[in-house]
């Protein structure tokens, strides 16, 4: 199992994306939560709310499910990242794969 991450500017964005990856068996689940966002971007300080995304997935979806997001997503930069993680329950796990496609 892996974690995608990716951060978007409201909840709607976060649910909308979550829903379309679930529903498409992509991602067997995703969580999302505020955050406050402090970066330099094109020479200047953005201090900002947004709402970091977690996607739980199989590892042979990661291509595709990060292919997924970078389209559809608002940003002209966005963060994206891949983390895996040094334990999961195996049972969790296999509901993951079996939840994936």
């Amino acid at each position: 199992m892996i974690i995608i991450q990716t951060t978007v500017e409201d909840d709607k964005k976060a649910k909308d994306l979550i829903k379309l990856l679930v529903e498409t068996n992509k991602i067997a689940c995703g969580t999302f939560h505020e955050i406050q966002s402090s970066y330099k971007w094109k020479e200047k300080l953005v201090e900002e709310q947004e709402f970091e995304i977690s996607m739980y997935t199989k590892e042979s979806l990661m291509r595709e499910v990060v292919d997924n997001i970078a389209q559809r997503h608002p940003y002209e930069l966005p963060k994206i990242t891949v983390l895996e993680p040094i334990y999961t329950l195996p049972e969790y796990d296999d509901w993951v794969k079996k939840q994936t496609s």
